[in-house]
């Protein structure tokens, strides 16, 4: 007798953790660089270079990249409007920006359950927190939070049997049946890199670049579609540059928004499957290239995605969920498997607004600059059919004012958010295998008053929720004769009377009769049957 069996490909989480640590470093303003007097703007970003492994730990080295623009000491200067070209004058000696950057390196021994030397590390990273401080004009304090929040997943190849070879001799005649198994197939698991080489230039009109005083992109929405034989990438880069002229003090911005696309090869993907895909900006650099006239006018901009790709087919199959024997002895083996499939995916929008108000002794606004919004997700809980999301957004905002000593001048508010769904079919236990992507899509910053902006968004959410199932799966058959004691009690024929929860095959398998015997003897067309029927059984 022969177990014809196929085999899957599935995932599971081995161990996962969570580690929230406070970096913190003092900064020296480089002697290049004028005095501080305001910190206006600032970023943070964490990168992760190396995970090393060992047996229940690994360590993770990092470090936390900053970016600052401030203001520096200085005379207030006389002539501060703003020109139709989005320049701010300022005169020599008067107050103008700067801009500095660099990075807080960090090394984190971090413990795992079941992790061994082998295992693969996917690190996840969030920036909780980051505040700037000024010790004095040369010397500033960075202090942060950052969260560490390692996974290792295991890839699992089982053989199910979907049928047996009942082919053979007359004395080893079987009954078996078949249940349906529902579960997610890992096509596609793998790293890789989407690299982006994009270039915008300077609206006509707009002085050309000197001394860039503050660059940056960032991916403001990014898109995965599964097709054939690679992953489709599109998105939305937004790009922020704040520079000073070559010849003068004059302060320029410009913002402008970059669409890409690209793919990645992914061997055996198709159109239709699910997609669950990380991804963290690794190297990233802006360049100022000239034009063709010989002008700083030109935005080059190359960045890498980093991206953990997993690819998901839902598959649907038949396996053997029970054997008997009908003319043998059969043992069967029987072991538990774990398997995960898809619960739910749920795809959410919240629109959401805020108003800022100014402090009395903040400048007057003129012209809104950049606004930058960030989620940060607080708590994620399921109640009485309900999923909760609560957190915070934080948003800075650069505006123009054209008061004396203002160059461009910072704001900042957070706009509290919770989303609530209904989800009836997902408990607490799944949303711990949940996979989640948080972004803002869209966001724009308008003028009220000179004291007052009003802040429009939407927060987008991606929640897919796994569930991991164990089903008894058939791994062995031992077929022996009946014995002969046996088949000597074994009736000739009988009248059987169902009892509560008896079913035709635990009949079948008390009397060692196919469930096809008993259904043309008794001329049942269906398996159902109920309490105080007369079953007729013969041998």
């Amino acid at each position: 007798m022969e177990l014809l069996k196929k085999n899957i490909h599935t995932e599971r989480i081995k161990s996962k953790a969570l580690l929230q640590i406070p970096l913190e470093a003092d900064i020296n303003v480089s002697d290049a660089k004028p005095d501080v007097a305001k910190v206006i703007y600032d970023r943070g970003t964490i990168k992760v270079d190396e995970i090393k492994t060992g047996m229940n730990k690994i360590w993770v080295k990092g470090k936390l990249c900053y970016q600052l623009l401030y203001q520096t000491e200085g005379i207030p200067a006389v002539d501060n409007n703003l020109s139709a070209d989005n320049t701010l004058s300022v005169d020599k000696g008067g107050k103008t920006l700067a801009g500095m950057d660099g990075d807080i390196p960090f090394m984190e021994e971090i413990y795992l359950d079941k992790l061994e030397g082998t295992d693969r590390v996917v690190c996840k990273t969030n920036l909780d927190d980051m505040r700037v401080h000024i010790i004095n004009s040369r010397k500033l304090s960075i202090q942060s939070v950052i969260s560490l929040e390692p996974r290792v997943e295991e890839s699992i190849s089982e053989e199910l049997c979907v049928e047996l070879d009942n082919t053979g001799e007359a004395d080893q005649k079987l009954e078996y049946r078949k249940k349906s198994l529902d579960f997610l197939e890992t096509i596609v698991k793998k790293r890789d890199l989407l690299r982006i080489h994009e270039e915008t230039r300077l609206p006509a009109g707009m002085p050309e670049i000197g001394a860039a005083l503050w660059k940056n992109a960032v991916i403001s929405s990014i898109n995965f579609r599964p097709m054939d034989e690679k992953l489709g990438i599109t998105g939305e880069l937004t790009v922020f540059i704040v520079y000073r002229e070559d010849t003068s003090n004059r302060i320029n911005w410009h913002e402008t928004v970059i669409p890409f696309n690209g793919s990645v090869e992914c061997q055996n993907s198709r159109e239709g499957m699910i997609a669950d895909v990380m991804y963290e900006i690794g190297h990233e650099e802006i360049t100022i290239r000239e034009d063709s006239d010989g002008e700083f006018r030109v935005i080059g901009v190359e960045t890498t995605v980093e991206l953990e790709i997993k690819l998901y087919e839902k598959e649907s199959t038949s396996i053997v969920a029970d054997v008997y024997g009908v003319s043998c002895e059969v043992q069967a083996g029987i072991d538990s498997k774990q398997f995960c499939d898809l619960c739910m995916e749920l795809n959410i929008e919240e629109k959401l607004t805020r108003s800022i108000r100014l402090e009395d002794a903040d400048p007057k606004i003129l012209q809104v600059c950049h606004s930058d919004a960030r989620a940060r997700l607080a708590e994620m809980t399921w109640k009485d059919g309900q999923l909760k999301m609560s957190g915070e957004i934080e948003l800075q905002v650069l505006y123009a004012s054209n008061e004396s000593g203002a160059v461009l001048c910072p704001v900042r508010s957070t706009v509290p958010f919770e989303i609530v769904r209904d989800i009836p079919d997902v408990s607490e236990a799944q949303l711990e295998q949940c996979s989640l992507s948080i972004w803002i899509p869209q966001q724009t910053v308008g003028i009220k008053d000179s004291a007052q902006l009003e802040w429009r968004g939407s927060i987008n959410a991606k929640l897919l929720v796994y569930n991991t199932k164990s089903e008894d799966i058939l791994t062995e058959l031992k077929i022996e004769p009946i014995n002969a004691d046996v088949l000597e009690k074994l009736p000739g024929f009988a009248i059987y009377y169902v009892k509560p929860g008896d079913s035709l095959w635990q009949i079948g398998k008390k009397y060692y009769v196919s469930v096809g015997r008993i259904k043309e003897m008794n001329n049942l067309t269906e398996d159902e049957i109920k309490a105080g029927d007369k079953i007729l059984i013969v041998k």
